[in-house]
């Protein structure tokens, strides 16, 4: 029988404490479906589990046993080096400067900037590949070194969490959501282009990430400081300066955080080791490079 009583035979001794009855009885519940007598009895800092001092180790085995079984330790994972992590960067890196090269000469005699832009009334319209392909097109140098220089620094931060792979990928399918995202509140003729959708978005992703991390760890008011620096970033590079979409900032930022939480929840069901990063890598330059088979 499960009771919440005080002993007063001393051939009992108690092995588990608890802090909520529920938990208590759960483990209680065991034990007599065991056949093991145990009594609860309540303390100052919650509810003891009591079992007969001869019954006490084969209960704690069978108490250890139901732990380890409801209650699984996620597998120890290796940290990602950042020898591991710097080659997907470097080529994201460098595709983004290759698609800027090939815009900048034409390459194959088409308008690569007329082609992929992310014309808001032509994507919503049907011509989904320029929310992937605009994010290679930069209206200037400055433009393209800023977005390569924060998107690079930016996607190192989530490659320690994730992996290079599945980092890449997140932010490539992130920027590219953020554009159908932003451009379903444009007109029609409305067209942006730039790889800042997907560098917004790195940024919310590594806030989430982080933020979630320090909701378990963090004490007080340090928990919310990755999601504070993240607006803080936002407001203060995504919302001045000339030509700045406004709208595509604050839309891949939504989809990255919105990434980020999800990415968290189900890390312990995607697989982040080294097949599954280079499968992650490959599908991300995909996603950049095969929508101009489409756009050309």
């Amino acid at each position: 029988m499960v009771g919440v009583l005080e002993p007063s035979d001393l051939g009992w001794t108690e092995i588990r404490h608890f802090d909520r009855r529920f938990d208590a009885e759960q483990h209680a519940l065991v034990l007599i479906a065991m056949s093991i007598n145990c009594l609860l009895i309540r303390r100052p800092w919650g509810i003891g589990l009591l079992v007969p001092v001869r019954d006490a180790h084969r209960a704690e085995e069978e108490l250890t046993a139901y732990t380890e079984e409801n209650d699984p330790k996620p597998a120890a994972t290796q940290p990602f080096t950042l020898s591991r992590i710097l080659d997907g960067t470097l080529i994201a890196a460098a595709l983004v400067i290759l698609v800027q090269m090939a815009a900048e000469r034409g390459w194959f005699g088409a308008d690569w900037f007329q082609a992929g832009a992310a014309n808001a009334g032509l994507l919503m319209g049907g011509e989904w590949w320029r929310a992937f392909t605009a994010l290679g097109l930069h209206g200037d140098l400055g433009h393209l070194l800023s977005n390569v220089v924060f998107g690079s620094v930016l996607g190192l931060v989530v490659s320690q969490t994730l992996g290079a792979g599945l980092a890449w990928l997140s932010i490539v399918l992130a920027g590219g959501i953020g554009n159908v995202v932003a451009s379903a509140f444009r007109t029609a003729s409305h067209t942006s282009i730039g790889a800042s959708t997907a560098v917004f978005a790195a940024l919310a992703i590594a806030a989430a990430l982080a933020w979630q991390r320090q909701t378990v760890t963090g004490p007080g008011l340090r928990r919310w400081a990755p999601l504070g620096a993240a607006v803080m970033l936002l407001a203060f590079m995504g919302i001045g300066g000339e030509n700045t979409d406004i709208g595509a900032h604050f839309a891949g930022f939504a989809v990255g955080g919105i990434a980020g939480f999800l990415l968290h929840q189900l890390s312990s069901y995607i697989p982040k080791d080294r097949p599954a990063q280079f499968a992650y890598g490959g599908t991300a330059a995909a996603l950049f490079l095969v929508p101009w088979m489409w756009a050309l």
